[in-house]
């Protein structure tokens, strides 16, 4: 008697794995990739600030936050009311929170106008600290010229004060609007980058000038 073995690889079952296979290996056997991600930070020198006294105090700088609109390191762009939208390959290096607090930290060291100036997890002690949310961080294509738009508000505080009510030295929002040279991220991180060097000549004085008084 004569035997038939059915054969596995049938049409059917064949069909049916290139339809799952391609999909899964498409990508490598045409060549393609997939988009690279750019990653963009600030870049400025910092800050010079002339005829200003050199002051006692040890200033710390705490962590900073970023409102729920920009708490992520994807860059925000607005291009009508009412309405926000995010890059998908075009990023910050870090949260604009993280970024922010970097520079500042950076500036008030670079000014070498205080004692000492440190970062939250120094673990050093400090007469004051510095601390801030960042409400703005985008990019406006709303006008006719892109801008870089930057919003500040920063808390100076007495450490060793006992009295909550005299803790706060002084509470400020800080404001920039930088027009971009082109229309393309690159340009937003350098606009964005004149922003902050601007606000961040603005704290430094402001913090110099509230904390003489102190002395």
């Amino acid at each position: 008697m004569k035997r038939f073995q059915k054969s596995f690889f049938n049409f059917p079952f064949a069909f049916f794995f290139l339809c799952v296979l391609f999909p899964l290996c498409g990508c490598s056997l045409l060549g393609s990739s997939p988009p690279k991600t750019d990653y963009y930070t600030l870049e400025y020198d910092s800050p010079k600030v002339t005829g200003l006294n050199a002051l006692p105090s040890i200033i710390k700088i705490d962590r900073f936050y970023a409102s729920p609109l920009y708490n992520s390191e994807k860059i925000s762009y607005r291009k009508s009311d009412f309405q926000t939208d995010e890059y998908i390959y075009k990023r910050w290096e870090t949260n604009p929170a993280q970024l922010i607090s970097y520079f500042i930290y950076r500036d008030i060291k670079q000014s070498g106008i205080f004692k000492g100036v440190f970062s939250h997890d120094t673990g050093y002690a400090a007469t004051h600290s510095v601390s801030g949310t960042v409400d703005e961080f985008y990019e406006d294509d709303r006008g006719k010229t892109w801008e870089a738009v930057l919003s500040l508000d920063i808390v100076l505080m007495a450490e060793n004060e006992p009295d909550i009510n005299k803790r706060i030295i002084f509470q400020k929002k800080y404001s920039a609007r930088k027009p971009c040279i082109k229309k393309n991220p690159q340009a937003v991180a350098e606009a964005m980058s004149k922003a902050m060097s601007e606000l961040s000549g603005q704290i430094i004085t402001d913090i110099h000038k509230s904390l003489s008084g102190k002395i």
